[in-house]
């Protein structure tokens, strides 16, 4: 995925209007900056090539919001019809669901209380890899629960696996323990 932030911009704009639900310019940074954020915990990959910058009222794509400076602080008009395509449209789906009725100042404090608009130096780029690391962390935490384990159809298998797995000095140890 690498789509421009215009395309994604409008992908929310119109996905939140199918939802009854109006965003503002403001609004519409701060879905953009989650979806970025998303697109890099869950993927791995960006979302839009544009950088997002640390600004007075949170993180701003300034392509975007050029475009939309027009509306101000009124909500803005959404396109009458666009194609999400199905890599992009479980993330925007998930940003406007959980986030679409937030007001400006909630979406606002809350990326300003996050790692990376607040150790991001005013009007600087937002460092892409300190936004994929915060997001990262945050769908992908592990506990014990959470590690891989194996299933084997027989014993023989198994066997193995775990015979491939090892080091060949622990190998040649498990076979020299195995002859006695």
């Amino acid at each position: 995925m690498n789509y421009s932030a215009k395309q994604v911009a409008e992908w929310i704009l119109w996905l939140a209007a199918q939802k009854g639900i109006r965003l503002s310019p403001t609004q519409l940074q701060k879905h953009l900056y989650c979806a970025q954020g998303y697109s890099l915990g869950m993927t791995g990959d960006k979302l839009f090539g544009e950088p997002i910058y640390a600004w007075g009222h949170g993180p701003v794509v300034r392509e975007v919001l050029h475009h939309y400076r027009r509306f101000g602080a009124n909500k803005i008009t959404p396109p009458a019809r666009v194609e999400i395509p199905p890599d992009a449209s479980g993330i925007i789906d998930v940003i406007v669901s959980g986030k679409g009725r937030a007001t400006d100042s909630e979406l606002r404090n809350a990326t300003h209380a996050e790692l990376p608009y607040s150790s991001t130096p005013l009007d600087a780029e937002i460092p892409i890899q300190l936004i994929k690391d915060f997001f990262v962390e945050r769908f992908w935490i592990s506990d014990e629960e959470d590690e891989y384990e194996p299933s084997f159809d027989n014993e023989e298998d198994e066997l193995a696996f775990f015979r491939e797995s090892l080091s060949p000095e622990k190998r040649k140890m498990l076979q020299d323990a195995l002859s006695d």
